[in-house]
């Protein structure tokens, strides 16, 4: 598992974690490295389905354990399936949202007591915890405001129709996360220019990996 990395980037909805997953990729591939992108939930076949089921909008009724059951599921088969495969071929994976997102939005958002979970996510999740993750931090005002501008462009899906609140207290969640692993993570203002975020990240990656020019 040494010769690939996984880095991972947290925040909350909004918080352009998905665009500077793209920039990175296409900075790094630029470069000549290969590299995977992916997302959860649905980074494989089986996680699509479940990705459908969790974010439909429709599904009011999902119950917040039997959701966490399905965000676990879905990680298991992605890192079985798709994330060990690529690192140990040696791929840098870029992941949209890793088990941080699990424990800031189920654990602090619902209000769920993980414990019950802890064998699972002991057994199989943490061995592979991610090399890198990146939190874009933003203002669960901002949330609201950037949900409300994409709205325009696509359907809110579950998650978006949540409250302040709940986002006031997800934000806690990854607040309490970075302070527990400061080695794992790098935190940065969300609400900066897009381009400025990129050449932080950037800075880090350099910094952390030594990513030289391959190509």
């Amino acid at each position: 598992m040494n010769s690939g990395k996984l880095i991972t980037f947290e925040g909350l909805d909004g918080c352009g974690k998905s665009t500077q997953l793209e920039k990175v990729h296409d900075w790094l591939t630029s470069r000549g490295y290969t590299v995977l992108k992916t997302r959860e939930p649905g980074g494989t076949k089986i996680g699509q389905q479940i990705r459908s089921i969790l974010l439909n909008p429709e599904h009011k009724e999902l119950q917040p354990e039997s959701e966490l059951l399905l965000y676990l599921s879905d990680r298991i088969q992605h890192l079985q399936e798709t994330i060990i495969p690529a690192k140990k071929a040696g791929k840098i994976v870029l992941c949209d949202r890793f088990h941080d997102s699990t424990v800031a939005y189920q654990g602090y958002g619902r209000g769920l007591n993980l414990s019950s979970i802890e064998s699972i996510v002991e057994h199989c999740i943490n061995p592979y915890a991610p090399d890198l993750t990146i939190l874009l931090n933003i203002s669960p005002e901002t949330v609201a405001v950037r949900l409300e501008q994409r709205q325009k462009q696509t359907k809110k899906n579950r998650l978006d129709l949540e409250s302040l609140n709940f986002f006031k207290r997800t934000a806690q969640g990854f607040k309490a996360l970075s302070a527990a692993e400061p080695e794992r993570y790098v935190c940065l203002d969300g609400e900066q220019k897009i381009e400025v975020i990129h050449h932080e990240i950037v800075a880090v990656l350099l910094k952390r990996f030594h990513y030289q020019d391959l190509s």
